[in-house]
């Protein structure tokens, strides 16, 4: 009689997106954000995405700045964030950062679904 020992997978402890997504979080909010805000009022335009709802501003700026404009994740009639008017604040790292932050954040959440619905439990 053959034994096998499986261990459980666990997503939360095996998803390397977790620490990238929590580590660029806190450069875009703590860095990129600020810079941006400075760079609006400079030119006496108010804060994009003026709403903070748990924390989706940095989403929501992330995306506006790193993905193109009429991308369905990205439409110009978004009603909580002005995506025209927050593009040329952004610098080519700010994108780059936005857009890491974009892939890791919803890849993290995409492992998160199929971990919890679609893997089998042993």
């Amino acid at each position: 009689m053959v034994i096998e020992n499986r261990k459980r997978i666990k997503i939360n402890d095996s998803d390397p997106l977790n620490p990238c997504a929590a580590i660029c979080w806190f450069v875009f909010s703590r860095v990129t954000i600020p810079k941006i805000d400075k760079r609006m009022a400079e030119d006496g335009r108010d804060r994009v995405c003026p709403v903070d709802i748990m924390g989706l501003r940095v989403i929501m700026i992330a995306t506006a700045i790193s993905i193109p404009v009429g991308n369905p994740f990205n439409h110009k009639h978004n009603p909580l964030i002005d995506v025209e008017a927050v593009r040329p604040y952004s610098t080519k790292s700010d994108r780059i950062i936005g857009l890491i932050l974009f892939l890791s954040f919803n890849l993290f959440i995409i492992t998160g679904v199929v971990g919890s619905f679609f893997i089998p439990e042993y």
